[in-house]
C-alpha cells in the first residue's frame, strides 16, 4: 500500500496506525482538509472529524515545501485498537473454557433449586 495519498504522506507510524485501526486514508484526507475542531500543539496541527459515525483524530505536519501533510498518528476516539491475530489465538481456548465453565454453573445452580 502507498503512503502517499492526495497531498498527505504518512510516517510508517501513522500507517501502521490506519491499517490496524481499520481506518480509510480517504476518511484521514477528509479529517484533515475539513476538521470539525483543530488545535495547534508546537509544530503538529491536531484534527477532529466525525467520519462515517467514528470520530477520528489526526496528527499532522504541514511540509511547505512540498504543500502537503506529513500525517503522524491517527486514531479513532472510543474504540480499542484490534487484538493481534496471534493474541486472539492465544487467548481463544481460556474464553471458550470461561464461558462453558459459566454455562455449566447457571445449570447446576437452577437445578438446585
Amino acid at each position: 500500500m502507498d503512503k502517499n495519498y492526495k497531498n498527505l504522506v504518512f510516517t510508517n507510524h501513522a500507517f501502521d496506525r490506519i491499517k490496524g485501526r481499520t481506518i480509510t486514508k480517504d476518511a484521514v484526507y477528509q479529517t484533515i482538509k475539513n476538521s470539525s475542531k483543530k488545535f495547534k500543539q508546537g509544530q503538529s496541527t491536531k484534527f477532529i472529524k466525525t467520519v462515517n459515525g467514528r470520530k477520528i483524530h489526526a496528527v499532522a505536519n504541514y511540509l511547505k515545501n512540498e504543500n502537503k501533510w506529513l500525517v503522524i498518528s491517527v486514531w479513532v476516539r472510543g474504540e480499542d485498537d484490534k487484538a493481534p491475530i496471534i493474541w486472539t489465538l492465544i487467548t481463544l481456548p481460556f474464553k471458550l473454557t470461561y464461558k462453558i465453565l459459566i454455562w455449566v454453573l447457571k445449570r447446576l445452580t437452577n437445578f438446585k433449586k
